[in-house]
């Protein structure tokens, strides 16, 4: 059997979130889904391989996204708070341990008005794992 790294961390932050009580999704919901905000995305995911002299590691790295409406700033950032945590951790799944870079985290709140006569609070958050 093979084991994938990165969907192990990815399912692990999803699972994360969830237990935290954010209505989390893999996906930026459909409007058919009626998605109420804020909520959080599981997003884009990177895997940069790393030799090390003995054994073969890697550099993960996972984009977390909250979704909020335009009053609703505090809540991102306090969201996006909770989330950062998991970087600053050890993420062990089933198969591997994952180490959280913080030093090497990112976050970002923009406005965003892609939906037609609306204005959202869009969290972007970068976190960065050692496989360990």
């Amino acid at each position: 059997m093979d084991y994938v790294p990165e969907q192990e961390l990815f399912d692990q932050l999803y699972l994360e979130s969830d237990q935290m009580g954010f209505d989390t999704y893999d996906h930026l919901p459909l409007r058919t889904e009626n998605a109420n905000y804020p909520f959080v995305v599981i997003g884009d995911t990177q895997q940069n391989p790393v030799n090390y002299r003995t054994v073969m590691g890697g550099i993960f790295t996972v984009t977390i996204h909250v979704w909020a409406d335009a009053e609703s700033r505090y809540d991102v950032s306090k969201m996006m708070q909770r989330l950062a945590q998991l970087g600053e951790e050890v993420v062990v799944t089933e198969h591997f341990r994952f180490i959280g870079r913080f030093n090497q985290e990112d976050r970002q709140i923009i406005t965003d008005t892609s939906v037609p006569d609306t204005v959202l609070k869009h969290g972007i958050l970068t976190l960065v794992f050692n496989l360990g």
